[in-house]
């Protein structure tokens, strides 16, 4: 193969990702188990409680906060305190742009800004 071919081939969007592959893995692997996509997809709707993410995505609420845990971790979701009551909510990052592309790959409505 041409050696100016091949460096044509990796382009700009490889080289912009270069310093970066190890910080996009971690993303991605935070944002790849069935339950966390299924809570960053209602959390890019707006933030909610633990107990009604609980209660929308099946699962038990200490499960729930396991995985809210790791998405924190993963800087995907932000929370806050209202009195007693923690709300969580979607960072508007990464995560945010990953959830509206695969809305729009699999043509589900996705969330209007």
């Amino acid at each position: 193969m041409n050696k100016s071919r091949a460096r044509s081939a990796s382009g700009r969007p490889f080289l912009a990702l270069s310093g970066k592959m190890e910080t996009a893995c971690d993303t991605l692997r935070a944002m790849s188990h069935e339950t966390r996509l299924k809570i960053l997809c209602l959390l890019d709707e707006g933030e909610m409680p633990v107990n009604r993410i609980a209660d929308a995505v099946d699962q038990s609420v200490s499960t729930v906060s396991q995985h809210l845990s790791k998405l924190r971790s993963a800087d995907l979701v932000t929370s806050r305190r209202d009195g007693q009551t923690i709300l969580y909510a979607s960072s508007r990052g990464i995560g945010s742009a990953v959830i509206q592309t695969l809305c729009g790959y699999y043509k589900l409505p996705a969330r209007d800004d």
